[in-house]
């Protein structure tokens, strides 16, 4: 039976959730009270090369595979070099930045010790207790900070692993298996990440009923909607909307993060590579680096090379520092080398991120308190997005497909 479905937010999430209810034959309208759809991911092409504005790329999967045939666009594979990946520990760059001693115990915690999370614990202390320190330190900080946009002082392990039983009784083994996907690695598009946005828009356009530049001004409003109501809008936007529908102890914290796409004539190491990810106190304040031109073709013009720097909130204590004088700093400590960038584009999202803490984990338990009172009252309405399910474009497509 064909079902009304209503899909607040244009950005990637509604993009995915409204081919999700095409597929299954639902009329679909999707309010976006910008006039443009896709949300922070979108591509800029400039004379040196192509300059991502959020993600760099997807994880392929068969059901992404099946969603690239419909809109009718063919994915990117990564270069083979950009499967070495490096960590910044201890001043100098290591594919494996721990000791035999302490990848054995690794192997012992991911394999054979259970997993329990302690809500009393940040993922920092939690992980120094779970690894140990090195392991922590070398390569779950730099990882995830990487990924997540902050440290690991600032992260909650449940939050960030919310599908994984925690109460001791598995191992990570267990629930990475349990969890498991095939996937065929990450990829990306002819003309960037801003081409999925593009095909997405054109295959949906004539088959769902899109209003941008609307906006609801209250929560209200998309409660009465007459049918499934899906919230597809950043926790930015959402916060503000349901004030006047709970009232939180304390709110989600909202992370800025800039990503600074530098082109310029030498690379930044010797070897190509897919990036750097950077230890805490390392001496280095970007969290990583992608190596653009090293991990997909087509990224550069007149054979120049591309990085991506991503920075968390950082406070500037000189006056004459910028996000840019600070990155060539970083860059020279990594590469000894002087040369001065060709081109610089810098994109700073302020709050658009989630914080995955403990805040966060409470909030998700009222959001889903919340769903099952809806639904008892006979109301679908039910919220997506990177706050929700997980932080990758990957998680937000399978999240949507239910």
């Amino acid at each position: 039976m064909k079902e009304n479905v209503h899909i607040v937010g244009g950005g990637i999430t509604g993009l995915f959730m409204a081919y999700h209810q095409v597929k299954k034959g639902n009329s679909v309208t999707l309010y976006e009270e910008k006039d443009t759809l896709g949300g922070v991911i979108g591509t800029l092409n400039k004379p040196e090369g192509l300059v991502e504005l959020a993600a760099n790329g997807i994880l392929l999967t068969d059901d992404i595979k099946s969603m690239l045939d419909d809109i009718g666009l063919s994915p990117v594979f990564p270069k083979k070099a950009s499967k070495r990946r490096y960590f910044w520990i201890n001043q100098k760059l290591s594919q494996f930045p721990i000791s035999i001693l302490a990848g054995t115990k690794l192997l012992y915690s991911i394999f054979l010790k259970k997993l329990k999370f302690d809500p009393n614990l940040n993922f920092e202390n939690w992980g120094n207790q779970m690894f140990g320190p090195s392991v922590t330190k070398n390569i779950i900080e730099p990882a995830l900070g990487g990924i997540y946009g902050t440290r690991l002082s600032e992260l909650q392990p449940e939050t960030i692993f919310s599908k994984w039983d925690g109460r001791g009784n598995s191992t990570i083994f267990k629930e990475i298996k349990k969890n498991k996907k095939k996937t065929y690695g990450t990829v990306s598009f002819p003309n960037g990440m801003g081409d999925l946005v593009t095909h997405l828009v054109s295959y949906l356009s004539p088959r769902i009923t899109i209003k941008t530049g609307f906006s609801f001004s209250n929560f209200k409003e998309i409660q009465n909607l007459n049918g499934s109501v899906k919230i597809c809008i950043s926790l930015k936007k959402l916060l503000p909307i349901l004030d006047s529908e709970i009232k939180l102890a304390s709110k989600p914290n909202l992370l800025t993060i800039s990503t600074v796409t530098r082109f310029g004539e030498t690379k930044l190491t010797k070897k190509p590579c897919f990036g750097v990810l950077f230890g805490k106190n390392e001496g280095v304040q970007a969290l990583g680096v992608l190596c653009n031109s090293d991990i997909f073709d087509g990224r550069v013009q007149n054979q120049k090379h591309s990085e991506t720097w991503i920075y968390p909130d950082i406070k500037v204590k000189n006056g004459n520092d910028t996000i840019e004088s600070i990155l060539e700093r970083d860059r020279y400590l990594i590469s000894k080398k002087m040369d001065l960038p060709t081109a610089v584009y810098r994109t700073t999202w302020e709050g658009v991120f989630p914080a995955y803490d403990s805040n966060l984990f409470k909030f998700n338990q009222v959001l889903d308190q919340l769903e099952t009172n809806w639904s008892s009252q006979g109301k679908n309405i039910r919220f997506y997005g990177n706050y929700r399910k997980g932080i990758g474009l990957r998680s937000i497509f399978e999240s949507t497909m239910f």
